[in-house]
């Protein structure tokens, strides 16, 4: 029996052969556009539980960094507002001491009054809408008292704060967690109390504050003078424990980034396509289909009429 012989199967087998490369040179085409090995996680084979993984931790090392970022921004702003109050208790305690000194009280009273209001505009601070220094409460002033005089009639210190005394606190790891809040009560209820004395000590009986001390406004400003350096040290050691806080903070923002780019680069070895490679494949998939191409179109013009004799 003599075997039938035909193109068929062999157009066939060149067709699936050319299938098979332009396949090849679409993937490889498009390693090159996108930079990466592929779209799926089987693209990449048996690496593709830890590459799963690995996006999965680096998704979460971007949220707390995220989280952490914000901490430290919030904490370096309440340094620079407790540096602020501390000077204002600073100037606070300097113009006592120039009046004592000086024997005489002219301008006083005014330096307080501005000395106040620069103390209420750093703890009515807002930050997008939201007053920083208030606790939960952050859609109210935590100041009511916007003068001195405001201070001086209210009841007690107490009853200008309208902070709560909850603190905002953020997550910054799986495991952490920072103290991110201050309030101005316990920040600036002292202060305030030394603000409200003079005040009403310039309005009362004894006062005001003229060209010449009294004995008793010299024996009165002497206790405050006494009292000053405590309440400025008070301000400063929440400065100092926010100041604990915000290098924590930073450490774990700075740990936080390089393991950020750790997994960037581990990610990148497994998903990012080796150029170089891919270009070189690319050659030689357009120089295969190219040869294929032409196999199936020479196929194509084959007849068994060319091969009979002419009549």
């Amino acid at each position: 029996m003599i075997d039938r012989i035909g193109t068929y199967g062999l157009a066939q087998t060149l067709l699936s052969q050319y299938q098979s490369i332009q396949q090849s040179l679409a993937n490889t085409q498009q390693q090159i556009s996108s930079g990466k090995v592929g779209t799926q996680y089987s693209d990449v084979k048996d690496q593709a539980s830890v590459l799963a993984s690995a996006k999965s931790k680096a998704a979460s090392i971007e949220s707390y960094t995220a989280a952490t970022k914000s901490a430290v921004d919030r904490l370096d702003l309440y340094d620079i507002q407790l540096q602020s109050l501390s000077d204002v208790s600073a100037q606070l305690r300097a113009a006592i001491g120039d009046a004592l000194s000086t024997g005489s009280g002219i301008g006083f009273t005014e330096k307080v009054r501005a000395l106040y209001d620069q103390a209420v505009n750093i703890l009515n601070t807002q930050v997008d809408g939201k007053y920083i220094w208030s606790g939960s409460r952050t859609d109210v002033p935590p100041v009511n008292a916007q003068s001195l005089d405001d201070l001086v009639a209210a009841p007690t210190v107490a009853a200008v704060f309208d902070n709560t005394t909850v603190k905002q606190n953020d997550r910054i790891g799986d495991n952490e967690t920072i103290q991110t809040g201050i309030t101005a009560s316990e920040t600036a209820t002292d202060l305030f109390q030394m603000f409200k004395d003079i005040g009403a000590f310039a309005a009362g009986a004894s006062g005001p504050f003229g060209t010449s001390l009294d004995q008793t406004q010299t024996a009165f400003l002497t206790t405050q003078n006494i009292a000053a350096p405590s309440i400025q040290d008070g301000i400063d050691v929440v400065a100092a424990e926010n100041g604990v806080r915000y290098n924590r903070a930073s450490t774990a923002l700075d740990q936080q980034q390089a393991m950020a780019d750790y997994f960037t680069k581990f990610i990148s070895d497994i998903e990012d396509a080796d150029l170089p490679t891919a270009i070189a494949k690319l050659n030689a998939d357009q120089t295969a289909a190219a040869a294929s191409a032409k196999m199936i179109a020479s196929l194509n013009q084959l007849s068994l009429l060319n091969f009979l004799p002419v009549a």
